[in-house]
């Protein structure tokens, strides 16, 4: 998306926008809370519907504009390059809760979370399924993997709503006293306002980052894969530390695995936007950051299998390998770009 905002304006309106996009984001956090409580959805169900929606809509606005000036590649980088950036934020959030004894993965252990996973590996290895199409492969103007990940997210939904637990861990005394100062119907007038801040904000946010890479001349590529993913990752990562406050842990993987899987699914609005088949266009780049973002799932769920019982140095062994893997990843990627 390009708004045309001089490079002196684009510095001020990056920082605003960083500024209330966390302020926001950290408040969505007691609202989602609050929503899950009082309409009875659960953290799991409750934190995928709402989360990874809301935290995701600067990506939705800047794919469907992207789609509708024919930018393919932005609407490609920007979703792919945004799910390896959030599948990393558990490492993040992981050391956030380090006061905890026993590791994130440990903590959100349960059927629900190793569903929601499963499904995401699934949603994932159909994109790169999708890659290896030929161009001309549309099906009711779209492609048959991408209407089998709107599927498979939709499905994951259904079955997450059947599993979850029924009775889930309580907040915390701090985030019961926020949530009495609320009511449902002052608690869905937060949800629009957050989600229309982080929206405007989120957009705003991207199109300054992209003119402020483009003064200083930042690789493409690379730009798309690390800074822009992880700006428009702000939202994540102020509501997922709210919550890890407020000890509330679930709704984490929810939003993180939950977003991630809903990301794909925008390939569906952008084919049908364009009329083009859109993963068939997918550069080697976008698949390799797919299967970074399915190891870095598979590592996670293989912690929340094993259960284990204690951390190193602040974090689960999990996140430790997790971090090492991504590092090498992206040292092996910026070294392919340059050859």
């Amino acid at each position: 998306m390009n708004l045309g905002i001089p490079f002196n304006y684009s510095i001020w309106i990056f920082i605003a926008s960083v500024v209330l996009l966390w302020l926001f984001s950290n408040k969505l956090s007691k609202v989602v809370n609050f929503i899950d409580d009082q309409f009875k959805l659960g953290s799991s169900f409750g934190g995928t519907i709402i989360l990874s929606v809301v935290t995701n809509l600067p990506e939705i606005a800047i794919t469907i504009s992207g789609a509708i000036k024919g930018n393919i590649d932005i609407a490609v980088g920007n979703i792919l390059g945004g799910i390896v950036i959030q599948s990393m934020l558990l490492v993040l959030f992981d050391f956030a809760s380090r006061k905890e004894k026993k590791p994130l993965s440990t903590l959100v252990s349960n059927k629900a979370s190793l569903i929601q996973g499963l499904f995401l590996i699934i949603i994932l290895v159909m994109v790169i399924l999708g890659k290896e199409l030929t161009p001309s492969s549309l099906l009711f103007r779209t492609t048959p993997p991408e209407l089998l990940i709107a599927f498979s997210w939709i499905t994951s939904i259904i079955i997450l709503k059947k599993v979850q637990a029924k009775k889930e861990p309580s907040v915390s005394d701090a985030s019961k006293s926020d949530q009495t100062k609320m009511s449902p119907k002052s608690a869905i007038i937060w949800l629009i306002g957050i989600s229309m801040i982080i929206l405007i904000f989120g957009v705003l946010l991207e199109d300054t980052s992209n003119t402020i890479a483009g003064h200083f001349k930042i690789n493409g590529l690379i730009f798309g894969a690390t800074v822009l993913a992880f700006v428009t990752s702000l939202p994540e990562i102020s509501s997922g530390l709210a919550f890890v406050k407020d000890k509330t842990y679930q709704p984490i993987i929810s939003d993180i695995f939950g977003g991630n899987a809903f990301l794909p699914v925008l390939f569906l609005a952008a084919t049908l936007i364009t009329n083009q088949p859109i993963l068939p266009k997918a550069k080697n780049v976008d698949v390799y950051l797919t299967v970074i973002a399915i190891i870095i799932t598979a590592i996670y769920l293989i912690g929340m299998i094993l259960k284990m019982p204690s951390r190193k140095k602040g974090m689960g062994i999990d996140s430790w390998i997790v971090l090492g893997f991504y590092i090498l990843s992206i040292l092996g990627m910026v070294f392919a770009l340059k050859t």
